[in-house]
């Protein structure tokens, strides 16, 4: 995920990593995204956080917390709006809402609620609430679950969770593969932070290629009611994909395990099978899969 944009300290990349995991979501939106810009959900995420850094917006917190789903519209370049004739009046123009608006209201309200917390606690900025919670503690490693912890608590854009039959599924996909990226990036620039000893305990980050990709390779069996309905493009309820995600976990999971007992690969990590699934999924054939879709959810 390296961008080609030069930063000029740690702090400042790290900010722009942050905020990209941060919005890493809209993948219900694939297909008008697609439509309007010939973006997907993550080109159209980097994009904006480009735009940002290049066009010189501060990414602090009192520009989250005052973001407008409109200004959003301009740094992201997706239009929110289209125009129609009412019928019997073929003279006049009129304006609405495309299905790009709840995006980016979306993206503003998690900026928002970002922006809000920030501010409220002192810190200029995402980087530099990280900073903070990661400095160095005498006796104790740097810890993945530690930065995890902090993040799902601290930011409502990653309480990635919900309940499903009485019980409350977690995945926290946003607030891990931010923590994920953070290792990756910064470990050897400043190991005593962010070279995470825990590092192995993350879980896949689910979201809608992941449980896709198990489902088409026969890793996983998901219901035939729930399978149609992906097949046919059809918006999936929360639970639906919740279900979806959190089986892609689990097998995951035991992938790794059975890849540890065997000796197949005795290093792979949760983290390493989900980058190497995710970018299987945009490859060749396998970007022609129809992936479950859900757009009213800012986790994926």
């Amino acid at each position: 995920m390296r961008m080609p944009v030069r930063f000029d300290s740690l702090a400042q990349e790290l900010n722009f990593i942050a905020l990209i995991d941060l919005l890493n979501f809209g993948s219900g939106y694939r297909v008008p995204l697609h439509k309007y810009t010939g973006r997907g959900a993550f080109d159209t995420i980097r994009f904006g956080a480009m735009s940002f850094h290049i066009g010189g917006t501060p990414l602090t917190a009192a520009t989250f917390k005052n973001i407008t789903a409109f200004e959003i519209s301009e740094i992201f370049q997706f239009p929110i709006d289209r125009e129609y004739t009412p019928e019997g009046m073929p003279f006049v123009t009129m304006t609405e809402a495309n299905e790009l608006k709840r995006l980016a209201i979306g993206i503003a309200q998690v900026l928002n609620s970002t922006g809000e917390f920030l501010q409220s606690h002192g810190y200029q900025d995402l980087a530099s609430f990280i900073l903070d919670v990661t400095k160095p503690s005498s006796g104790n490693p740097p810890s993945a679950k530690n930065l995890v912890d902090h993040l799902i608590r601290a930011l409502p854009g990653l309480h990635d969770f919900t309940v499903i039959q009485g019980q409350t599924v977690y995945l926290y996909k946003k607030a891990q593969i931010l923590t994920y990226h953070v290792w990756m990036f910064f470990k050897d620039q400043d190991p005593d932070r962010f070279n995470f000893a825990d590092i192995k305990e993350l879980t896949i980050f689910s979201d809608n290629v992941i449980p896709t990709m198990l489902e088409h390779l026969k890793v996983i069996r998901l219901p035939d009611s729930l399978q149609q309905k992906i097949e046919a493009g059809q918006e999936l309820t929360t639970a639906e994909a919740y279900l979806a995600r959190a089986a892609a976990v689990v097998a995951c999971e035991r992938i790794v395990q059975k890849a540890h007992s065997q000796g197949t690969i005795p290093h792979m990590t949760e983290g390493e099978l989900d980058v190497y699934l995710w970018r299987l999924g945009k490859e060749g054939d396998y970007r022609k899969i129809v992936r479950l879709q859900l757009q009213d959810t800012v986790m994926f």
